[in-house]
């Protein structure tokens, strides 16, 4: 496992950030492991690429190579290897036989480990209609399974991080806007 990367300056997104405070309350009561922030692309498409023939006058004709579709990659953001005790509570590890309907938020596969696309709840320029196809692409050509994360809603789902509870700058209370307002202790007091 690589050793956690994370500082603020690595972020592409404020849920990013926000999904780090929720990651380190679950590190902090031994359900992870540890977490990264992924580096690793996975290759999509091919592309297309074709060579023609530059006539020169003075020397010979040049061979060259014109793009017609790029290649695509797919980075996604986080990944996470969790502990065997978040089983069937954050997590259903898919590599081994299933029992019941998955009821978790969260799937791993081989090693405990899960890949994890952050978005946000508002959708920004459809973009998560594109990680949707981008997450398929790789299910398809690669066997892993890439978990998509909508922040805040995954908090109002199970727990609010503590961190999450204050403002950015100020430290001052946040306003949340949904309603399962609960800390991880009280989420883990329900199961």
């Amino acid at each position: 496992m690589k050793k956690n990367n994370i500082n603020k300056g690595v972020f592409d997104s404020n849920e990013e950030l926000y999904f780090t405070y929720f990651l380190n309350d679950l590190k902090d009561k031994g359900f992870i492991d540890d977490f990264y922030k992924n580096e690793e692309s996975y290759p999509l498409t091919k592309g297309l690429s074709v060579n023609y023939i530059k006539p020169m006058k003075k020397v010979n004709d040049k061979v060259l190579k014109q793009t017609i579709l790029s290649s695509s990659i797919y980075t996604p953001d986080f990944i996470i290897k969790w502990n065997d005790k978040a089983l069937g509570i954050f997590v259903t590890d898919i590599s081994k036989p299933i029992k019941d309907k998955i009821i978790t938020e969260f799937i791993c596969q081989e090693n405990m480990i899960s890949v994890v696309e952050v978005k946000g709840a508002w959708d920004n320029n459809n973009m998560t209609r594109l990680a949707i196809n981008n997450i398929k692409v790789v299910w398809d050509k690669h066997s892993i399974f890439v978990n998509l994360i909508k922040i805040p809603s995954i908090f109002n789902k199970l727990f609010t991080p503590e961190r999450y509870f204050m403002t950015d700058k100020t430290f001052k209370p946040r306003k949340l806007n949904y309603k399962n307002v609960k800390t991880l202790k009280e989420y883990l007091n329900e199961k």
